[in-house]
């Protein structure tokens, strides 16, 4: 064999080869095609990719789940590509939806963007139907596709009181064959979420973090964002891998610690998705036994302190609404809720309700409890704080002056009540303008908190926070 034959030379050797091409020499044009298909092309015909699109509105959701995680919303459009891998034509017979799973939805954070209204879909699914089953808006099945003609099915899964895993299944025809085409997201369902559970009305249900188009402080997302993890589905190439619907039996049965103490709020936070599921369902009791009252108050003065204001108001109205009925208003755990309550709604920023709610309530705690108890004082100074949130300035300054007298006589100038009750009288002076008396107080206030509290305590914190600032601005 001379050097030219040896480099024309073709050999194959072990393995199993299905289209094999050898040739010596080649001059000019070669074309080489496919005369038929190999088995396992025909034993699965189709190619299927799954991208997602915004429905109705661009929006962001994200489960308050330990972590939290992004996930669906339901009405989002999942564009479905199926394509032929065989030089065949390949029928596409029908298609349906499989429900894997319905769970009851969990809070969740929905943030929405501006834009992003779009056309009508050619198939939507209603999964709160007893057997879902997709709705053509157009065309209806069979389709044919193949190597070089591809169909698209955009299709919008609709649910209003599940969070629903979902699959799609595809039957086929071709080559005298039949099969069905399990098309899913990497081998795990899809999901979707019944974002109308996150409203009651216009009001944001138990269930929603208060997010509208900013986040709220403390929602699942800006945890999952601190993370380092991005909060928004749009913002990654693929979809997520959709979360398993952890079983309540996880959170904790109590918590007896104090909800003002951060190292608290992840074992709260777990208690409290527990608590808003069960909220968000029929027939939600919560008046008995009294331990359980005793815990759902701590658990409304958690949400308070970690800035979910939205959702612990949402919690209290249902909860001062059903301990009303089975308690009565005048009970001390009834008084409790409301004032709980209360405290919410400032946070959110509702003062005029916070107002109103706590001009009621704090002569019922001084007829029911007497006028020195700790919770008629903490009901008093908190109408303190809504006057104050609605520029009532004088009126939040006289009023706080008696309430922290009283507090210093009954409860003691060191006591927690009686520290916050000084914190506040601080911020009426600042917002009156008198910084020299603001100072004078926070002067006082502050060795009363480390020696009280303990230099880490959020009282011990804010105050020394509040006193540098002023100090500050002094210079």
């Amino acid at each position: 064999m001379t050097d030219a034959e040896e480099s024309s030379a073709n050999r194959i050797t072990g393995g199993r080869f299905d289209k094999v091409v050898m040739a010596g020499s080649v001059h000019g044009d070669i074309n080489v095609g496919r005369s038929g298909d190999s088995p396992a092309d025909l034993a699965d015909p189709l190619i299927a990719s799954v991208r997602l699109r915004p429905g109705g509105t661009l929006a962001d959701l994200v489960l308050d789940t330990d972590p939290p995680r992004v996930a669906v919303p339901g009405g989002t459009v999942h564009i479905v590509t199926v394509e032929a891998r065989t030089t065949r034509a390949v029928v596409l017979q029908s298609a349906r939806v499989v429900v894997v799973s319905r769970t009851p939805p969990r809070p969740a954070c929905l943030l929405v963007r501006v834009g992003g209204l779009l056309e009508p879909r050619p198939f939507t699914t209603d999964f709160d139907a007893p057997s879902p089953r997709l709705v053509a808006q157009g065309p209806d099945f069979p389709y044919t596709v193949s190597a070089t003609d591809v169909e698209q099915f955009e299709i919008e899964p609709v649910t209003t009181t599940h969070e629903v895993a979902w699959r799609l299944e595809v039957d086929w025809t071709c080559a005298g064959r039949q099969g069905t085409t399990v098309i899913d997201n990497h081998g795990e369902p899809f999901h979707a979420y019944p974002v109308p559970v996150l409203h009651s009305g216009r009001s944001h249900s138990v269930l929603s973090s208060g997010c509208d188009l900013f986040h709220e402080r403390g929602c699942p997302a800006s945890l999952l964002e601190a993370s380092g993890a991005p909060a928004s589905l749009w913002d990654q190439e693929q979809p997520p891998p959709y979360p398993v619907l952890p079983p309540l039996a996880e959170a904790p049965a109590s918590v007896d610690l104090d909800p003002d103490l951060k190292e608290s709020w992840p074992e709260y936070r777990r208690l409290a998705v527990a608590i808003r599921m069960s909220a968000a369902g029929p027939g939600f009791r919560s008046h008995e036994p009294p331990e359980h009252r005793a815990l759902l108050i701590r658990v409304l003065r958690y949400l308070f302190v970690s800035g979910q204001a939205h959702p612990g108001a949402a919690l209290g109205r249902l909860v001062h609404a059903e301990w009303t009925e089975a308690l009565g208003e005048d009970h001390p755990d009834t008084l409790a809720a409301a004032n709980r309550l209360a405290g919410c709604l400032i946070g959110t920023t509702d003062h005029a309700a916070a107002r109103d709610l706590l001009a009621g309530l704090l002569p019922r705690a001084t007829r029911v409890l007497g006028e020195d108890d700790p919770l008629t004082l903490t009901v008093a100074n908190n109408l303190c704080v809504a006057y104050l949130g609605l520029n009532e300035y004088e009126r939040a300054r006289d009023q706080t002056e008696d309430v922290l007298a009283r507090s210093r006589r009954v409860l003691g100038p060191d006591a927690l009540g009686t520290l916050r009750t000084t914190g506040n009288l601080v911020q009426i002076h600042l917002r009156l303008g008198d910084r020299a008396s603001a100072l004078a107080v926070l002067e006082d206030l502050v060795p009363r908190c480390r020696r009280a509290l303990g230099e880490d305590h959020p009282q011990t914190v804010s105050a020394a926070a509040v006193l540098a600032r002023v100090l500050a601005q002094e210079d």
